[in-house]
């Protein structure tokens, strides 16, 4: 069976919900979601690192549910990992999941200068300060958490589009839900310069 673009479904979920956000950052996104339409993936799946893939559509809205339904129906053919617990703050990695779907280590191999993933964390799960010099985005799909960027907390919901500048000091934190995000890095996208 050809997996020759397996993925457009997903992508074209994707890019429908960030098309909604007006920034210069998303639009390269959604361009690159175009180019990515058809492409064969390279990375196989694997299995979600927390055990039963969640009910990504349980804590979604109106205006995500697709979006949430398309990360479901995909699931299982996502290469999903989890960072490595030596470069990243202690205590939250094993309560966390994630892929990179379009990226220079993607299942879809795309430019050097962006990675666009999907990223889980788990009920009650604080993701330390730490920084990087990518400009990130977030668009959350389902379930909320409070984003504290540059000293600045807000919690953010489904539809909602946290973005932080390159460099600057980061945390999550979520509360009774899970969340379930898109994210994207763009510019210095190397996980070199990522610190806490």
């Amino acid at each position: 069976m050809s997996t020759t673009g397996l993925f457009d479904p997903l992508f074209g979920e994707v890019r429908s919900a960030l098309s909604t956000i007006d920034d210069p950052m998303i639009t390269s996104f959604t361009a690159l979601l175009d180019r990515s339409m058809g492409a064969t993936p390279v990375l196989g799946p694997t299995r979600f690192p927390l055990g039963d893939v969640p009910d990504f559509t349980a804590h979604a809205t109106d205006e995500t549910i697709e979006l949430a339904r398309a990360l479901r129906d995909a699931s299982d053919e996502i290469n999903w990992w989890q960072s490595d617990p030596d470069r990243v703050p202690p205590g939250w990695v094993h309560r966390s999941a994630a892929t990179e779907l379009i990226g220079p280590e993607g299942i879809v191999r795309g430019e050097p200068n962006a990675r666009l993933g999907v990223f889980y964390l788990s009920p009650d799960l604080d993701y330390p300060d730490h920084w990087h010099n990518a400009e990130e985005f977030y668009f959350v799909v389902s379930g909320s958490a409070e984003w504290t960027i540059s000293n600045s907390t807000n919690r953010y919901g489904p539809g909602d589009y946290p973005r932080t500048p390159s460099g600057a000091t980061h945390r999550i934190v979520t509360a009774s839900e899970p969340m379930l995000a898109i994210w994207g890095w763009s510019g210095d996208t190397s996980f070199d310069s990522y610190a806490y």
